[in-house]
């Protein structure tokens, strides 16, 4: 009986160290994010000062033993009260999505038409398109249960797949997969041709793809730029391309920091570097988005596509060709997602973990708003369920017309 008291003590024992260990190390990152948030958001101060006491009570029931994933959840929760966009934190897993284009997903992108769940995009060796799914198949169930885009884009099981007046069963695992997506130029009927822009990643749009893109431009002179889906990405990646389309260096807008001391204005240089970027915006007031000089443009018609996941640089680049270029907005109203986020570290919630913080709002050359509302869109566009099973785009369509 002794032994079993004695080997009962050392555990209790050990039991106790571990938790005086933890609760020693233990630092909250609750107040961390508090004061962060607090001195580089660009709110007002009465409006942030209010905010802080707010997330600094909140922080009090967080503990050691709290989950990180619960901790994050919460946090987003009380940044979600000061009601502004890029104000949130993110997962390891996330960082990866958004930063390297890793995710883990299935490659299917769908869309409710006529209350039908329609496949509209495959990723190249994404899952779902090494099952075999297709572009227009109507997903009628995940595991059984009622389909929506997001478990679409995410679920592992069975997929009920509806082709041609037929039913077919898939198996279907989401894999973490890595998107190679780039800007594709596709020539139609009539000197036509389209421009799908799936973000405005800096790469895309390096010194030899824009003089890619502005060679295929000579040969056309309607153009249908596609933006849905485009949640946004490099400053200077947008004005390039605004550049192939507007003949002469304009400002297109500009992006204010209101609670910047200092009242210094400048102007962003054809640089696509980041850093470059981050530099010139934290010893600003107000950066002016110049287009850069080319040799040549092009002057012909242009139609914009946005949609509801169109957002941030993508929506400058949509209203600038608005302001400019008399282009009409097509589709759904945009995300009205345009300030922008400086993305810091957070190790005190984990390794990986960061946070985007809003630190200035952008205006258009019209002083036009674009956060909260989003761009100015000049025609509401509808999927016809008919066209997508058969492989037709229907917005395309419309904008064609």
């Amino acid at each position: 009986m002794s032994r079993v008291l004695a080997i009962l003590l050392a555990l209790s024992c050990a039991f106790g160290a571990y938790h005086f260990t933890l609760q020693k190390s233990f630092v909250n990152p609750y107040p961390v994010v508090c004061d962060l948030v607090s001195s580089k958001i660009f709110l007002e101060d009465d409006q942030v000062k209010k905010w802080n006491r707010i997330c600094h009570r909140r922080s009090r029931l967080v503990t050691p033993y709290s989950p990180k994933k619960l901790v994050i959840k919460d946090i987003n929760n009380v940044l979600g009260l000061l009601n502004v966009s890029h104000l949130e934190v993110y997962d390891s897993s996330e960082v990866k999505s958004i930063w390297r284009g890793e995710a883990l997903e299935t490659g299917i992108e769908a869309e409710f038409v006529d209350s039908e769940l329609v496949i509209f995009k495959l990723h190249p060796k994404s899952p779902g398109a090494l099952a075999g799914l297709k572009k227009g198949d109507v997903i009628k169930s995940i595991n059984r249960e009622q389909p929506n885009p997001w478990e679409a884009a995410t679920e592992s099981g069975t997929y009920l797949i509806e082709r041609k007046e037929q039913e077919i069963a898939f198996e279907i695992k989401a894999a973490n997969i890595v998107r190679k997506e780039e800007v594709s130029f596709e020539e139609l009927k009539n000197k036509a041709a389209m421009i799908q822009i799936p973000s405005f990643r800096a790469d895309f749009f390096a010194d030899e793809k824009i003089a890619e893109l502005q060679k295929k431009l000579q040969n056309v002179n309607r153009l249908v730029v596609d933006l849905r889906g485009n949640a946004g990405g490099n400053f200077v990646a947008g004005l390039r391309f605004l550049s192939l389309v507007m003949c002469q260096p304009e400002e297109v807008g500009r992006i204010v920091r209101p609670r910047f001391p200092q009242n210094v204005t400048a102007e962003l240089p054809d640089d696509l570097r980041d850093e470059k970027q981050l530099e010139i915006l934290d010893r600003s007031k107000e950066v002016l988005l110049k287009t850069f000089k080319q040799d040549t443009c092009f002057r012909g018609d242009i139609k914009v596509l946005v949609d509801g996941k169109t957002a941030s640089v993508a929506e400058m680049v949509a209203q600038a060709l608005k302001e400019f270029k008399k282009a009409p907005l097509l589709g759904s109203p945009s995300r009205g997602q345009m300030l922008v986020g400086v993305w810091y570290p957070l190790n005190e919630v984990g390794p990986g973990v960061e946070i985007s913080i809003p630190e200035a709002l952008y205006l258009s050359h019209n002083k036009y708003k674009i956060e909260g509302q989003g761009v100015e869109l000049d025609k509401v566009l509808y999927y016809n369920l008919n066209e997508m099973q058969a492989g037709i785009d229907s917005w395309l369509k419309r904008a064609l017309d």
